[in-house]
């Protein structure tokens, strides 16, 4: 398997694909990206429905998420709306079988109308010597039709202000009861933090297998990786004939971690899912945080590089 080979004549030769990350900020009606000082597109935050939206179903339209994400020569690693699960977005934090105040919700299969998930505010950016942040928030409702709101979530994501050979950024998620009353997680198997790749990766190879690739970080793959407990997971393919991936991590202070994972046997999603074996609540008194570190390359990747920004991270 060539996942994971060190591409030291990528570093060497190609030294305009390391990521400059020193990085502006440009907020429109529908969106905010985020730059580097070069002018190279890093992500876009969705504060409208993206241009996809209007080829479906009003049922799916979302906002409040990432997409799209790019490696550092400006490939796109995320899908978003895709024709075999239009319900995905990107980078995007959803509960599946949940309840509230003794009714069903449901944040993921948006063709139930049970739940939705809105942006509501941009709450700025501060700068410092060694990274930019960004803070937007959320809300969750109790149908897609409703305006009752059940949840408030905060996303603060810092950007690095130093050169790498990836594109680099952490995301703290912060989800807050908005009334006296909890939202039960009912136990199942998938729900939480997700990702949705590049619809090229659900392409199958000559072989019959997908194109877009997993691995977890005891060497696990999506054949026998799911419902596992990995501190990150990988998922890389070609995008318009280059090889670029993502890589997901989990941070040690999470709820339950290691969390389980829900690597999809086809599909290029994953998803990080705390309720895999058992239930649990998102309580009025106590908020539900949970910590992300994402980073995106062209090429392949080494083994050491992902475990070096993994010991970096939770020693901060």
């Amino acid at each position: 398997m060539k996942l994971f080979v060190i591409s030291l004549l990528l570093i060497i030769c190609l030294p305009s694909l390391f990521a400059d990350v020193r990085t502006f900020v440009h907020e429109t009606k529908d969106l905010v990206m985020v730059r580097t000082a070069e002018g190279r597109p890093v992500f876009e935050y969705r504060k409208k429905p993206s241009e996809k939206a209007k080829n479906n179903a009003p049922d799916f339209a979302r906002t409040g998420y990432i997409h799209p994400l790019y490696s550092p020569s400006g490939k796109i690693i995320t899908g978003d709306y895709a024709p075999d699960h239009p319900h995905q977005h990107g980078l995007f934090f959803a509960w599946t079988k949940s309840s509230f105040r003794g009714k069903p919700t449901e944040f993921w299969n948006q063709k139930k109308k049970l739940g939705d998930i809105r942006f509501h505010r941009f709450l700025g950016k501060t700068e410092s010597k060694k990274s930019l942040s960004l803070k937007f928030e959320q809300i969750f409702t109790a149908g897609k039709d409703s305006d009752q709101p059940i949840l408030k979530e905060t996303w603060k994501i810092t950007v690095p202000k130093k050169k790498l050979p990836y594109y680099q950024f952490d995301l703290i998620s912060i989800q807050s009861c908005a009334t006296e009353d909890p939202l039960l997680i009912e136990k199942y198997h998938y729900g939480g933090m997700a990702i949705r790749g590049n619809d090229q990766w659900f392409k199958l190879d000559k072989d019959g297998n997908p194109l877009g690739e997993m691995i977890t970080s005891e060497g696990k793959n999506r054949e026998n990786g799911n419902h596992t407990r990995p501190r990150w997971v990988a998922m890389h393919g070609p995008v318009d004939g280059q090889t670029c991936g993502v890589v997901v991590m989990n941070h040690p202070n999470n709820f339950r971690f290691p969390q389980w994972v829900r690597l999809h046997p086809s599909k290029p999603y994953f998803v990080y899912a705390p309720m895999v074996e058992e239930p649990f609540k998102i309580s009025p008194d106590k908020p539900y945080i949970s910590k992300f570190r994402y980073f995106t390359y062209d090429g392949t990747l080494d083994h050491d590089v992902i475990e070096g920004s993994w010991n970096e991270w939770i020693r901060n």
